[in-house]
């Protein structure tokens, strides 16, 4: 593991392990999910995604998945809320963090879909492409990822910024999810 990445790792270690005890994200784990749930899910990612991937112009393919998953569940994607309040995107080193952000998260998705699968009978065709991030080499993508962030952030100052914008990406994410449970309760 190259220094830039361990370094990533280490300033997001505790807000991420937060992040994973997440109410609304939790039942992701479980192999009794109901549909309520995933759709729950499901609706709180996009609106955390969303605003990012449409920050970064590119590489939402993951985006249009979860979009497609929504409108499976009869939900339009259009009508949801996104959060407010993210870091701005506007350097390499910001940009690379919130690749390394949303492209980590596939990886988590990938070990939830057996339960979805199981407990709902969604795949990558239907209801969890998502997840499955269908079609698209996420292994390949992180392997060129882990690549940039080595190769592109090279000086100590960099690095800092791109940790210091993954963890603000991870704490507006909580905060994100904080507000829609504040909402559902």
């Amino acid at each position: 593991m190259g220094p830039v990445r361990q370094a990533l790792r280490e300033a997001t270690r505790d807000i991420h392990e937060r992040l994973d005890r997440a109410a609304v994200l939790r039942p992701l784990t479980s192999p009794s999910i109901t549909a309520d749930e995933y759709r729950d899910a499901l609706i709180a990612l996009h609106g955390f995604n969303a605003p990012i991937e449409r920050a970064l112009g590119e590489g939402a393919e993951r985006l249009d998945l979860l979009r497609a998953d929504l409108a499976d569940l009869g939900v339009d994607a259009d009508s949801l809320p996104v959060a407010g309040s993210l870091p701005a995107l506007d350097g390499l080193p910001a940009r690379l963090a919130a690749r390394y952000v949303l492209d980590g998260s596939a990886h988590g998705g990938r070990a939830m879909l057996p339960n979805v699968t199981r407990a709902l009978g969604f795949d990558a065709t239907r209801g969890a492409r998502f997840l499955a991030s269908a079609g698209i080499d996420m292994a390949g993508r992180w392997k060129a990822l882990l690549a940039r962030l080595e190769s592109d952030l090279d000086t100590p100052e960099s690095a800092q910024a791109a940790c210091a914008t993954a963890v603000a990406l991870f704490a507006a994410l909580e905060v994100w999810l904080d507000g829609l449970a504040a909402k559902g309760a």
